[in-house]
């Protein structure tokens, strides 16, 4: 097992530890040896937990645990970083582990050094090192499940505590939800501000989700801000690419967030942001298969120099009668909605960003700078310099 383990960390670099029968750490391979200290601590949780190969979860580490049938020896895999470490999670490991302060940098230089790899491939390993170290076959979904039940006996626990206790708490927000999502997905920026102002005045109750009220903003926004992507805006057809990219970073910016009031503002202009964009690129409902293909093909290739052909070749079909479909149920050519896009793309980046028009063009593969801004100004009655100043100003 030690050699296995060896040659394991020589050609992954995830650290591995190994624990005995009895407890005794047997060996560690690790380039920061004071991370004894964390493993035995992630060890110990191993007594509860029945099941051969499972996951440990902790903070924003996570570690494979898997038991060796015969000899009752444990080998624990990883911390395996389930986003970037900071500051927080570093003095959160030297707290629980009673690590010198003084090795803080160090631990987070080690933390930022171990490799990056998909959380799948982390599973895959896993399941590598059962059936090496067992024998037999464990499968991605079977350590998920049996490491599920623990965290599904949890929760299901506390929610007949809940039930239970005298003052129960009751989501009211579901009708709201509803027709929020009915908005976005319609891009309707009046009527969305219309709902804002009416239910400013009524009060909602909402499900506890943490015991900090700037964490339960938080928290809150999350659910909130992934549903009006996916639910609203992606149903609206807004680029799919483009709203999960638009959820993580609106994530990402509600983690800065240091009161409850800067999530709340952050939420109602992400949500009229998810809105407004729809409302800009939305198309008819009821489009065929091959059209919503095609249409999500233009519109994540802005920046590549495709034309009518390759919009044919994506989808499969005859050039023809698809050219005559694309048309009947966009009421526009490909050509067109392959300028469109780029357009529109334009949009943002002179908005967003503080690349130049020559490069804006270069991106976007305009034939070159001028026929890029005759075409912008024909599109929106405004050269992409005079739009820029009008839209950074406010």
């Amino acid at each position: 097992m030690l050699k296995l383990c060896e040659l394991f960390y020589g050609a992954q670099d995830y650290p591995v530890c190994c624990f005995g029968a009895d407890g005794t750490l047997l060996e560690t391979f690790c380039a920061y040896p004071s991370y004894d200290r964390v493993f035995t601590l992630q060890h110990q949780k191993l007594a509860d937990t029945p099941e051969t190969t499972a996951l440990l979860p902790d903070g924003t580490c996570l570690y494979g645990a898997i038991r060796v049938k015969k000899s009752a020896q444990t080998v624990l895999i990883g911390p395996f970083l389930l986003q970037p470490p900071d500051n927080a999670e570093c003095d959160r490991l030297i707290r629980a582990a009673s690590l010198p302060w003084e090795e803080k940098d160090r631990l987070a230089q080690f933390l930022s050094g171990l490799p990056q790899a998909s959380f799948h491939r982390f599973l895959n390993l896993l399941s590598l090192f059962h059936f090496t170290l067992n024998g037999e076959e464990l499968s991605v979904t079977e350590i998920f499940r049996v490491t599920g039940e623990r965290y599904n006996r949890t929760v299901g626990e506390k929610q007949t505590d809940a039930i239970w206790t005298e003052e129960q708490r009751f989501h009211g927000t579901y009708a709201f939800e509803r027709q929020m999502l009915a908005l976005v997905k319609a891009g309707d920026v009046e009527g969305l501000q219309a709902m804002f102002e009416r239910v400013s005045k009524q009060s909602f109750s909402e499900g506890k989700l943490a015991d900090d009220s700037l964490r339960q903003q938080k928290n809150l926004f999350i659910g909130l801000i992934a549903m009006v992507g996916k639910d609203g805006a992606i149903e609206g057809n807004l680029d799919v690419e483009q709203t999960y990219q638009l959820i993580d970073l609106y994530t990402q910016e509600c983690e800065k967030c240091r009161t409850v009031d800067e999530v709340n503002v952050l939420r109602y202009n992400a949500i009229m942001d998810f809105t407004q964009r729809v409302a800009e690129l939305r198309h008819p409902q009821s489009l065929s298969n091959e059209v919503y293909t095609a249409l999500q093909f233009i519109k994540t290739h802005t920046n590549q120099p495709i034309g009518v052909p390759d919009v044919v070749e994506c989808v499969g079909k005859s050039r023809s009668a698809f050219l005559a479909r694309f048309k009947r149920e966009t009421g526009t050519t490909v050509g067109k909605a392959i300028m469109d896009a780029k357009l529109q793309e334009a949009k943002l980046l002179l908005r967003y960003s503080d690349k130049t028009l020559a490069e804006i063009s270069n991106f976007l593969y305009f034939s070159g700078q001028p026929y890029f801004q005759n075409m912008f100004k024909r599109a929106f009655g405004v050269t992409p310099l005079e739009y820029r100043r009008k839209k950074q100003n406010r």
